[in-house]
C-alpha cells in the first residue's frame, strides 16, 4: 500500500474535497430536489434532500471507494489474470510490478469516478437553481464526452502497459 502513495494520496484528497463540496452545497438545494432529467432537460423525477444527500455519499461516494477497495485487494494477491501477454507479465520476475501497476490504476480510476459524481452534483445544482428545475444540455454533453475519453486513454494506458516489450 506505502508503493502507492501519490496514488493513495490524491484518492483521499478527492474524496475529502468531495464530501465537504457535496456536503457544504446541498443545502442550496429546494427541500424537494429535481433528481432525474429527460432527454430534454426537464425534471422527471424529485427526491427530498436528505435523501439526495445520503445517495451522493453513498452511492456516489461508497461505491466507488468500494470498488477501490476491492480491486486493490483482488489485484494484490491474483496470481491468474485476464491480461495481454499474461505468461511474459505474470512471470514470477514480473508479477509484483504487475500487481502494484493495476492497483494504482484502480485508485486512480476511482478518483475519476468520484470527480464526475462532483459533476454531477454541480449539474444538481445548476439545475435545481432555475425556476422550473432544468438541466442545461451545453453541460451535460460535454462532460459525458470528456468522461468517455478519459475512461478511454485509462483503458489505452492499460493496454499499453500490458504490450509485450521488444526481443521478449
Amino acid at each position: 500500500m506505502m508503493k502507492h502513495w501519490l496514488s493513495w494520496g490524491v484518492l483521499i484528497l478527492v474524496v475529502c474535497a468531495a464530501i465537504f463540496f457535496i456536503t457544504q452545497t446541498t443545502g442550496e438545494l429546494p427541500k424537494m430536489v429535481a433528481s432525474h432529467f429527460d432527454a430534454a432537460g426537464n425534471p422527471t423525477a424529485f427526491v427530498a434532500r436528505a435523501s439526495y444527500l445520503h445517495f451522493m455519499l453513498l452511492i456516489g461516494i461508497g461505491a466507488p471507494l468500494i470498488l477501490v477497495a476491492l480491486l486493490t485487494v483482488v489485484y494484490s494477491r491474483a496470481a491468474d489474470m485476464k491480461l495481454p501477454n499474461a505468461d511474459y507479465w505474470l512471470a514470477p520476475l514480473r508479477i509484483d510490478r504487475t500487481r502494484s501497476f493495476l492497483v494504482a490504476h484502480g485508485i486512480w480510476f476511482g478518483s475519476l469516478l468520484i470527480s464526475v459524481v462532483c459533476y454531477a452534483h454541480w449539474l444538481e445544482l445548476k439545475a435545481n437553481h432555475q425556476r422550473p428545475a432544468h438541466l442545461p444540455d451545453e453541460l451535460v454533453y460535454p462532460a459525458l464526452l470528456l468522461f468517455f475519453l478519459l475512461t478511454v486513454g485509462w483503458m489505452a494506458v492499460l493496454m499499453r502497459r500490458f504490450r509485450r516489450p521488444r526481443g521478449a
